[in-house]
């Protein structure tokens, strides 16, 4: 018995596909898809002004034409008739840095009038720390220091590095008596840390209530 292969070649299948594609026809009516469950479901047929099948080549609930959404060119204004699509934010992106919402840690800040060093974040291997919001109020004039840094005695005194300013305290924000600050929005990143598995930490020039909250992811 005598075997045959028969190779067609890309440009040929290309043509093909492109000339299928030129002589389009009106769709059958009703389409028959399956959902997830497997069921099989009818949709709408949806055609263009001169007859051919433009579903499912348009985002459409698939109700026909009427539901089927406008798409313009940017120098056409939009009018009030257009069919829009309804969307909603994806819970899974807004997050801190890009991660999720379930990933996005908010730590509230308290020194409790203390001026010894406060951990806000555990250090873990292998990852860093991504800052996307701090805010912070100082009851009397205060500097204070954003750091990463592992702990020896106190907290992250060790592998010191400034997040935002210097290494310690002097060298960090200066907050007059009830004066703070508010950096970022909680989704993108306004301080990072260089080095992994390094505590986040902030530190106190002297013994005053400072009060507030950091939003920050870890990866």
């Amino acid at each position: 018995m005598l075997s045959f292969k028969a190779w067609l070649a890309p440009a040929a299948v290309a043509a093909v596909l492109c000339a299928n594609s030129a002589a389009q026809a009106a769709c059958p009516a009703p389409f028959t898809v399956k959902d997830a469950a497997g069921a099989s479901q009818n949709i709408a047929e949806i055609n263009d002004a001169s007859n051919n099948c433009v579903f499912p080549n348009a985002i459409t609930d698939g109700g026909g034409a009427a539901n089927r959404a406008a798409v313009k060119a940017a120098s056409t204004t939009p009018a009030a008739t257009d069919p829009a699509l309804v969307v909603a934010a994806s819970p899974n992106s807004l997050g801190c840095a890009g991660a999720s919402i379930a990933s996005t840690t908010v730590t509230p800040i308290n020194n409790a009038g203390s001026s010894a060093n406060l951990k806000l974040v555990d250090k873990v291997p292998a990852q860093k720390v991504y800052v996307c919001s701090i805010n912070i109020v100082a009851g009397a004039a205060t500097n204070v220091a954003l750091v990463e840094g592992t702990k020896t005695t106190n907290e992250c005194d060790t592998s010191t590095a400034g997040l935002a300013g210097g290494a310690t305290a002097a060298t960090g924000w200066y907050l007059a008596a009830n004066g703070g600050l508010t950096l970022g929005n909680g989704t993108g990143i306004v301080a990072k840390s260089a080095t992994n598995n390094l505590d986040v930490c902030l530190l106190f020039s002297a013994g005053n209530q400072v009060s507030g909250t950091i939003v920050w992811a870890q990866f």
